[in-house]
């Protein structure tokens, strides 16, 4: 399949190339700046990684664009996971590949006029053979694959939607993959983890603090969302450095008062 697709793709660039270098351009910015799009309008243009700034745009603008061209050339199937390209956008750059072999076809044998050219009957039987493997080639792997990840290929989660689905199906026992959760960037939990991480982080925290796992590490605290934290935590522990509730009073971190910090009840 990888090798029709590969094939398809790269035969149907080169003959838009001879024929016209600016309809390759075109044809490649479309097919880029749909799957741009496409992203923007789900909410999942940014990438998973905790960063901020400038560096979280550049890192969502770059990843994306090697993920495509990566999809596009090699159709490396791992990609299709909800926190790189997702399933549609995959089965779209697949389909648009064979789409795309057969438009170049007719743009080569009807605008490429130099003495020097490849026969269109002959193009037509390359085109036909590749695209019968590729057929033959998805059709198998549709019928062999379990059908638990079938959906996988053509499934519309987002990051978010993705993590949201992976942290419910984890058991109550399963603390250290639950946490690594709260290491991505806010936005990807942030739809429903008040109604998800955040009991599980309530009602755990005092046990964690007495167990003292190994995952429950000073930078992994810091990542956690305040209101994600019991209020006596907060103002208590010290790992914490003084993180309040009140999100008006988030300037100043560092200056819990001496009352709050040898435990009094928070001031309303």
């Amino acid at each position: 399949l990888s090798f029709a697709h590969v094939l398809l793709l790269t035969s149907a660039c080169a003959l838009l190339a001879l024929t016209n270098p600016n309809w390759l351009l075109l044809f490649l910015g479309v097919d880029m700046g749909i799957f741009y799009l496409y992203k923007i309008m789900r909410g999942d243009f940014f990438y998973f990684l905790n960063l901020a700034g400038a560096v979280r745009f550049v890192m969502a603008i770059s990843e994306r664009f090697c993920v495509k061209i990566m999809v596009n050339f090699t159709m490396l199937i791992q990609l299709r996971h909800p926190q790189e390209m997702g399933g549609l956008p995959f089965l779209v750059s697949i389909l648009t590949s064979v789409v795309g072999s057969f438009v170049s076809v007719y743009a080569y044998s009807t605008y490429y006029n130099e003495d020097v050219k490849l026969e269109y009957e002959t193009l037509q039987t390359v085109l036909g053979s590749l695209v019968a493997i590729w057929f033959v080639s998805a059709v198998t792997l549709a019928l062999f694959i379990k059908r638990g990840y079938l959906h996988t290929f053509y499934g519309m989660d987002t990051a978010s939607t993705f993590n949201r689905k992976a942290f419910l199906h984890l058991r109550e026992d399963q603390d250290l993959e639950k946490s690594s959760f709260l290491t991505s960037h806010p936005d990807v939990y942030k739809a429903w983890g008040d109604e998800v991480i955040k009991p599980w982080t309530i009602n755990n925290w005092n046990r964690w603090e007495e167990e003292k796992p190994a995952w429950f590490t000073d930078t992994w605290i810091e990542a956690v969302p305040n209101e994600y934290i019991p209020f006596e935590w907060r103002v208590k522990y010290k790992k914490t450095k003084g993180r309040v509730d009140d999100s008006q009073l988030q300037r100043r971190r560092g200056s819990i008062s001496v009352r709050e910090l040898v435990g009094g009840k928070e001031e309303r």
